[in-house]
């Protein structure tokens, strides 16, 4: 209505004029009092009110009018005034192509561009400014080097507008710092748009000591003050506490700490380098937060593992009316995966939708993550479908998912396959690094080689996370030789490259040579690590080679892992199987903080030691810790129990474990049960517990029982059942025999050793070894192929002398 009657108040006033037309003056003055205007339905009745007023032969008018249809986005509208304006003028051209670019359509821009240059009128700095931005925004570097050579030839190349545009296209486009420095010095006046152009531009490659520079020389010589675009900018760059400090010393003295944009890139900075009490003092001292503000906060808190504060905070965002953008999305998502907050997840998803990001690349692919990590790949595959536009990140999440659910080679196979064949994308490390994640048996080998085929296609064989891969997925298929292969290839290795080796060759029981490579790794130049020193001394623990498990523990000590989780259960299992139970216990009160892993390789090494009573008391302070034991820890409890036949503890640990953990039992625990009530005599006990399907080895451990007890009837039983799984294993051929034997039945007990021969199964000899000077000698029950065998047999029969004599 208001709208209207200025109008029609503006028309009768027009009555004066002699001609009954609007003049210049006064459609300059309702455009301007409209000038803030984004409604379409207003653009269009001034445009027709103009029209019959006659006004609109204007080039003036014309020219607002088609800022006023660009501003409203309806560029149809705006090219058609443009091409029935009679006398285009710099300005109206200059307007269009500005239309143009600002809404992307950057080859319309400069092909307006081009039919400004064939007309009569000469373009401006302005016209060139924006014609370059074109360039930039499409990627057109040589355009762009044309129009800067057009810049010369109108004399411009000092001029402000057209230089800023200039250094900011030889930075985003050609990457050209020099050309950029050399526009930038050459300019004859320098505002802060320009020195921003180019601090900006060398913060993006990361070259700090010169934005350094370049917001000193601002201020000193050209005396101007940096804004808040400066100092967005000095802060991408910072890399260390320090220098976010001192940023934030020079924000105080120009007192733009309180600017939304300003306060929102200290706090993504202080988060970063992991300051969050900074980063929520600065969020407290903002009167007004944008979205980005709380974005950064929610960022920080999940990149410094405070997922619990960032979905608090998320929510109160969300309470506060504040629409949360990408950033605030995916940031809450990751901490919901790394909280194992799923329901909290599928709230966030509903936000997404709300907030219309379901389509949008970016928070998809962290939403489909965060599925896969719970196993709900439809849902995954949903979100992912949903993806209009899916980058190489995108299939890069679903690859992943599918790779971490075990039994999932063929889908995850299957996505692989349809990126090659549907996309034009090129797979990327990461690609191939998931898809390499799936293979993880030997019957998977086959896909493995094909996808360490595709590395080479690819061009990623030299690439060192994914030959890593490559390396951990032979180790994962038992083809030691392939992953050596792997290795030998890779020119720069890492520790991740040496421990996967160490870690393939202890992984697939061969312990020695996992140790040989640990000293090759030291002669390379490497510390042991992390990673490495787990499989280097279970290797230890498995040769019983104390002497050198402690030369590792040493290690240990020198490099500060003492507390890390996995290197000491290590440590604690090595003694233990070592037959050194108190240096496994002193291993383990070197632990500031045991966790349920900790716990579980003492108890376990306490229950190999028939030390039970010790083993229970460990689990009781647990329980006083409030640590929560999980099913490793009551397999270690009930394996002590079942070692000193306590029936009645057994019992209460198995019930224990599912009636008040929900910990469901495996063949294992079943195992232990069934030994325990074996030891007891209870073979009728154990059989009944067999009928619950618990898996072959306590059938044989039932078998090893009805021989000990003398139960023939169970002990066949178990003998055909063992049998059933596995017709090539000599232990129940073994068992039965020397049961029928116990029994007298020579009969019997030779049918099955004919049996036993007939189908060609050997009993493992007995073995025993020793470590000489890095050197295993490994003695086998009836093998003389020993180099010194004769002056062994010597040393023997001396010792088996002197034994004799000791004995009379």
């Amino acid at each position: 209505m208001l709208f209207r009657s200025f109008f029609s108040a503006l028309r009768c006033r027009s009555y004066h004029n002699s001609n009954n037309i609007i003049t210049t003056e006064q459609t300059h003055l309702l455009l301007q009092n409209h000038a803030n205007s984004n409604s379409l339905i207003k653009c269009k009745q001034i445009h027709a009110n103009l029209i019959v007023s006659n006004a609109i032969s204007n080039t003036f008018t014309s020219n607002i009018l088609i800022n006023y249809y660009a501003r409203s986005r309806d560029l149809s509208h705006a090219h058609l005034l443009f091409n029935q304006t009679s006398h285009k003028n710099v300005v109206t051209w200059t307007s269009m192509i500005s239309s143009c670019t600002r809404h992307g359509q950057f080859n319309t821009a400069l092909q307006l561009f081009e039919e400004m240059l064939h007309s009569d009128q000469k373009p401006n700095q302005c016209t060139l400014a924006v014609a370059i931005r074109a360039c930039t925004s499409s990627g057109s570097l040589q355009l762009g080097l044309q129009i800067h050579g057009l810049v010369l030839g109108y004399g411009f190349e000092r001029d402000e507008f057209a230089g800023s545009s200039l250094v900011d296209m030889y930075f985003k486009v050609g990457a050209c710092l020099d050309d950029a420095s050399r526009v930038f010095f050459g300019l004859c006046y320098r505002d802060c748009v320009a020195w921003n152009v180019m601090i900006h531009g060398f913060s993006e490659v990361g070259n700090v000591g010169k934005v350094k520079r370049l917001v000193s020389e601002m201020r000193v010589v050209d005396g101007l003050q940096p804004n808040d675009f400066t100092f967005v900018s000095l802060l991408r760059c910072c890399c260390c506490l320090i220098e976010v400090e001192q940023v934030h010393g020079l924000i105080l003295n120009c007192g733009t700490e309180f600017d939304p944009v300003v306060g929102s890139a200290l706090v993504d900075s202080y988060g970063k380098c992991g300051d969050c009490d900074s980063s929520e003092k600065i969020v407290v001292s903002m009167e007004h937060k944008d979205s980005f503000a709380w974005s950064s906060m929610i960022s920080c808190y999940w990149r410094n593992g405070r997922g619990r504060e960032a979905i608090v905070l998320f929510r109160d965002m969300c309470r506060e009316g504040q629409r949360p953008d990408q950033h605030a999305l995916s940031s809450v998502l990751k901490a919901c995966v790394e909280n194992g907050e799923i329901e909290i997840g599928i709230q966030v998803h509903s936000q997404m939708i709300k907030n219309g990001y379901q389509r949008d690349q970016f928070v998809a692919s962290v939403l489909s993550s965060l599925y896969a990590e719970f196993n709900e790949m439809d849902e995954a595959e949903k979100v992912f479908t949903r993806i209009s536009s899916r980058d190489i990140v995108s299939w890069n999440a679903m690859i992943m998912g599918y790779a971490q659910k075990k039994g999932c080679v063929s889908s995850c196979i299957k996505i692989y396959k349809e990126l090659r064949r549907t996309t034009n994308m090129k797979p990327d490390g990461a690609t191939l690094v998931a898809a390499l994640k799936c293979c993880s048996l030997n019957s998977d080998l086959v896909i493995g080689r094909q996808l360490h085929a595709e590395t080479i296609k690819l061009g990623q064989s030299k690439e060192t996370s994914v030959v890593n891969s490559v390396i951990h997925m032979y180790s994962e298929c038992e083809a030691v030789e392939d992953a050596c292969r792997a290795f030998n290839t890779l020119i720069e290795k890492d520790d991740i490259s040496w421990s996967s080796i160490i870690g393939c060759h202890a992984q697939n029981g061969l312990e020695l040579q996992a140790l040989m490579l640990s000293k090759d790794m030291l002669s390379n130049g490497f510390l042991l690590s992390c990673y490495t020193l787990p499989p280097c001394i279970t290797a230890c623990s498995v040769l019983a080679a104390m002497d050198l498990g402690k030369q590792f523990h040493s290690f240990v000590v020198k490099l500060g892992f003492q507390n890390d989780i996995y290197v000491g259960c290590s440590v604690i299992d090595m003694y233990a199987k070592s037959g050194s139970m108190e240096d496994s216990i002193k291993a383990f009160n070197e632990q500031d903080n045991p966790a349920v892993g900790t716990f579980n390789a003492l108890i376990s090494g306490l229950a190999q030691h028939g030390r039970v009573d010790e083993a229970i008391r460990e689990y009781n302070k647990m329980d006083e810790m409030d640590i929560i034991p999980n099913k490793i820890t009551f397999l270690a409890v009930l394996s002590a129990c079942s070692h000193a036949g306590l029936v009645e503890e057994s019992v209460f640990f198995f019930e224990l474990m599912y009636k008040n953990y929900d910990l469901e039992p495996e063949a294992e625990h079943y195992s232990c049960l069934v030994d325990v009530f074996g030891r007891a005599g209870k073979l009728e006990d154990a059989y009944r517990i067999m009928q619950m399907n618990v898996g072959d080895s306590a059938w044989r451990t039932l078998l090893s029982a009805s021989r000990t007890h003398g139960n023939m009837v169970i002990g066949e039983k178990s003998a055909k059942k063992m049998l059933e799984h596995e017709i090539k294993d000599h232990a129940p051929y073994v068992l039965l025999s020397n049961l029928y034997s116990g029994e007298g039945r020579w009969k019997e007990a030779q049918e099955i050793r004919q049996r036993m021969a007939k189908v060609g199964v050997k009993k493992d000899p007995g073995s025993s070894w020793l470590i000489v000077r890095d050197r295993v000698h490994d003695f086998k029950v009836g093998d003389c192929s020993h180099p010194e065998m004769e002056r062994i047999s010597i040393h023997l029969n001396l010792l088996n002398q002197q034994m004799k004599s000791l004995v009379s």
